[in-house]
């Protein structure tokens, strides 16, 4: 097969931009000369590709009305319906189509890289109908620990059709010969299809775990301070009404717990920070700058620029969110997270999420429910260990990005 030479790069979903971004960043930096790489975000205009300064074809993106969370819910899918979605998606297939299969063939030196679940997958294996080139897939959306362990089927889970969390018609997109690649998220998940089905995947890491260094953010906390960091995610309005939840959250806390504590706030970047300053002070929280808030013995700082540092200094973590939760899990602490309204964090996300990250997840219905969680944690002194040891399992170390971008040109 000839060196490749282009790359088109497909993905669904803002966490799943994000490790697109960071894999492409990796290929370039390992084959810096004559290779294009040009993005295709599915969902929204591709913030993370534009980071990386990668190419993005513009052309066919557009800012859905749900923000990309459609799936999770049949009346947020009609609105992104209305606003055009179905016309998107065919103009994205036409897009795709005719890059594949432009002066491609069996030794072509293009390929597409699929990050995200069923449907770049899909939209990359089409064009192969017409000669179109191969493609790669990096599996972000599916484990095998949604349903199983490596004991055997979770209790009161229902088996996954065709015997595994990915179909039967996704096994046969994997084991498709255009398909050079398939990375799955975790060791468990690569195990049981190679063991089940014989497919040919790999585990590389979880590029999800990659870029979370912290910059050494100065907050003043002092060693014998609780560090408590929360987590509202980051698509509004869903993020301000998890806030107001999350708010109640910690006043049962401040409660439980006596000592002085920091709540650091992990703040996206569309959040409006004097919204959620006018909910802290509703709540009788002092306003000292516009990034920090003091109660008591209390602080709590709106943390914009060090999300690192959020999730490192961390002793646990209190939760409405998907990707930052895991990334927390990852990095080896637990994380008592509260049922959502949704679009995005809803109940049944927040329990498929719990399956997912096992024993580092304590999961209530309501905020007044997380007194029980604290207590929990307190009472239980192998528990802070237990949630090193799991995050490690579930979410893998730093460093994925670059063995699957190297994995790919090899």
């Amino acid at each position: 097969m000839s060196e490749i030479s282009e790359i088109l790069c497909v993905s669904n979903g803002h966490g799943e931009d994000q490790i697109a971004a960071r894999i492409c960043t990796e290929l370039r930096l390992i084959k810096p000369k004559n290779l294009s790489i040009t993005a295709v975000p599915l969902v929204g205009v591709g913030h993370a590709y534009q980071s990386a300064q990668i190419a993005i074809a513009t052309e066919v993106t557009q800012k859905l009305p749900t923000g990309g969370f459609s799936r999770m819910d049949g009346r947020e899918l009609l609105k992104d319906v209305q606003g055009g979605l179905l016309g998107l998606t065919w103009r994205q297939l036409q897009l795709i189509w005719r890059w594949s299969c432009q002066n491609s063939g069996r030794n072509s030196q293009k390929m597409i890289l699929a990050v995200g679940d069923i449907v770049p997958l899909v939209l990359a294996w089409l064009p192969t109908w017409q000669g179109g080139c191969n493609y790669v897939f990096v599996a972000t959306a599916k484990s095998e620990y949604y349903w199983r362990d490596y004991h055997g089927q979770l209790p009161n889970v229902s088996t996954s059709l065709g015997g595994s969390i990915f179909y039967p018609w996704e096994r046969s997109l994997i084991s498709n010969r255009y398909c050079k690649a398939t990375f799955v998220r975790d060791q468990l998940t690569a195990k049981f299809l190679k063991d089940s089905f014989n497919l040919p995947v790999q585990y590389l890491g979880n590029p999800m775990m990659d870029g979370l260094d912290p910059k050494g953010l100065d907050l003043k906390i002092k060693p014998q301070e609780w560090v408590i960091t929360l987590l509202p995610g980051s698509r509004t309005p869903e993020a301000y009404d998890n806030w107001a939840t999350l708010l109640v959250a910690i006043q049962i806390i401040m409660r439980k717990l006596t000592e002085s504590i920091n709540f650091l706030a992990a703040i996206a970047p569309d959040l409006d920070l004097e919204k959620l300053g006018e909910l802290l002070m509703q709540k009788g929280w002092l306003q000292l700058d516009p990034y920090t808030y003091s109660q008591n013995l209390c602080k709590l700082h709106l943390v914009t620029q060090g999300y690192g540092d959020c999730l490192h200094l961390a002793h646990f973590g209190l939760g409405m969110a998907g990707t930052a939760t895991e990334q927390l899990v990852g990095l080896g602490k637990p994380v008592i997270t509260i049922m959502g309204r949704g679009p995005q964090f809803t109940r049944s996300f927040a329990q498929d999420q719990a399956r997912l990250l096992g024993q580092s997840i304590i999961l209530v219905e309501n905020p007044s429910q997380v007194s029980e969680a604290i207590a929990l944690l307190l009472d239980n002194p192998d528990y802070f260990q237990i949630a090193i040891t799991n995050g490690k399992e579930r979410m893998g170390s730093a460093g994925a990005a670059k063995r699957i971008a190297q994995s790919i040109l090899d």
